[in-house]
């Protein structure tokens, strides 16, 4: 997991033309890190990540737009990695 890269200027980055490569790159980093965490350490880190999207989304000129974006792509991470460890028991 990073260190506290989160953090930029605030509300200075507009949405318009936003791939957010480098906090989905962030977020993938972070959710896939978290897997070795052990089971209470791992849901309180899930409890807390969407202040850390927040704080990311708050970059932005339209930080709800960017905070939707952020998270459903969170989701989208933890689903695969759900599907990766469903196929992992399921080759095993």
């Amino acid at each position: 997991m990073a260190a506290q890269p989160y953090r930029t200027p605030y509300r200075t980055k507009s949405v318009v033309g936003e791939t957010f490569e480098t906090e989905k790159t962030m977020i993938e980093d972070d959710l896939r890190g978290a897997q070795s965490l052990t089971l209470d350490v791992y849901l309180r880190f899930l409890g807390n990540y969407g202040r850390i999207l927040q704080v990311m989304a708050d970059a932005y000129e339209s930080h709800e737009v960017a905070y939707g974006i952020l998270l459903r792509h969170s989701d989208a991470v933890l689903d695969r990695i759900a599907e990766e460890a469903d196929a992992e028991k399921s080759g095993a």
